[in-house]
């Protein structure tokens, strides 16, 4: 009985996607109790600000536990879903940004529209817990803003900015309740509006990364980059005729079309599908790469003269040919007499094996593979090459090159 459409399976599970979820479970877990302990000693102490930081932790718990919901379905996938779910922690760092920009926003109401802040019954000790809270803050904050920028995750990169916004909180309680003790005025409005600014701008950043992303936006832009190089330096690539790099939450998806030079069905299939994997051991965030081949068509043909160094005679042994001149043309135009002005290209080369002691006509005739040229033209005095001329025939047509013996 055939399965349904949604039914999903689990693919093997990267240790990359793995972290991921340790760091949101961890980040959750320490969110939340500090919130409750936050919440505990707000009513305790009857310390407005501190309740409200608490509640500002609450709703970074709500958005914690999203982004690890988003990331530990993201990797699965299903005949419906066949790349996986990975827009998921796009949209949960959308939801999760928008909760920051509120919680941001709900800072400066209380502070310049509300009430103001009401100072704790027992300020010392309020600062002596904060102060601890806003010190394993910062320490969870720069130990996951390492592993978000390593594991390349829009989640946790969210996780991070919520982290920073709880960081912003702890330090406006601590500078509401220092100010208040030494009676220092406006220094709370003041620290207010720097945090919520950074606030702002970090939930920005996540919000249109997140949304950049939803919308298919080109936004790797370097890894786009190290393919190409790649994907050009391999022998037998001709040309990258297309190469999209799609991001969707923190896996990217790499579709190519590159022009190969002549070879065999098998041969070009086995190179891609060893492309595939370098590709993704040089960009280990990819997911799933496509590579689609297609023949490399000259729009015209290359010919070769060899020519003494008068450059009008032409030459009898192929390894001593002195001049060479390189001739684009028209399909059907002459080889010897092409109409005037009908050569797209012509170029005088001097032959640059020539002072070989050994292995003159191999290396030349190999140079000439190099510049993809289709036939080669020389006055073969007896045999059409020096030396070893079956050898070099067979280099010659085994890159699909014609050597003709009569100039």
């Amino acid at each position: 009985m055939p399965a349904s459409s949604d039914s999903s399976t689990t693919v093997g599970v990267k240790p990359v996607e793995i972290e991921k979820r340790r760091w949101m479970l961890a980040s959750t877990l320490l969110n939340a109790f500090l919130a409750l302990v936050k919440l505990g000693w707000g009513l305790y102490s009857g310390s407005t600000v501190v309740l409200a930081d608490a509640i500002h932790s609450l709703s970074d718990v709500v958005g914690a536990a999203l982004i690890y919901i988003a990331v530990r379905v993201a990797p699965h996938h299903s005949r419906r879903f066949p790349l996986g779910l990975y827009k998921l922690e796009d949209m949960a760092a959308v939801a999760a940004g928008v909760g920051v920009l509120f919680a941001g926003y709900e800072i400066l109401r209380s502070v310049f529209v509300g009430e103001g802040v009401t100072p704790p019954n027992q300020p010392l000790a309020t600062l002596l817990i904060m102060g601890a809270i806003l010190a394993l803050q910062v320490g969870f904050f720069v130990f996951e803003k390492r592993a978000s920028k390593r594991l390349r995750s829009p989640g946790l990169n969210s996780d991070v900015a919520n982290w920073f916004g709880d960081i912003g909180s702890g330090i406006v309680v601590l500078v509401g309740i220092g100010g208040h003790l030494l009676r220092i005025p406006y220094v709370q409005e003041f620290a207010v509006v720097i945090i919520a600014l950074l606030i702002f701008h970090s939930a920005f950043e996540v919000i249109r990364d997140g949304l950049l992303s939803l919308l298919d936006a080109s936004l790797a832009q370097e890894e786009e980059q190290v393919a190409r190089d790649f994907l050009l330096s391999v022998p037998g690539i001709e040309r990258v005729s297309e190469l999209i790099v799609r991001k969707a939450g923190s896996a990217l998806f790499l579709k190519a079309t590159v022009e190969m030079d002549n070879q065999g069905f098998d041969t070009a299939h086995q190179l891609v599908d060893e492309l595939e994997e370098q590709l993704k051991r040089k960009i280990p965030a990819l997911e799933k790469v496509t590579i689609h081949y297609e023949p490399f068509r000259k729009p015209q043909k290359r010919i070769a003269l060899l020519y003494a160094s008068d450059r009008k005679t032409p030459a009898t042994v192929f390894g001593k040919a002195h001049s060479i001149l390189i001739r684009d043309l028209p399909e059907n135009a002459s080889d010897l007499n092409p109409p005037a002005g009908s050569a797209t290209r012509e170029i005088w080369v001097t032959n640059p094996f020539l002072d070989d002691p050994h292995g003159r006509a191999i290396k030349l005739a190999a140079w000439l593979i190099r510049q993809r040229v289709d036939k080669v033209y020389l006055n073969a005095e007896k045999a059409p090459v020096d030396g070893s001329a079956n050898a070099l025939v067979d280099l010659l047509a085994s890159a699909g090159i014609v050597l003709e013996p009569r100039l």
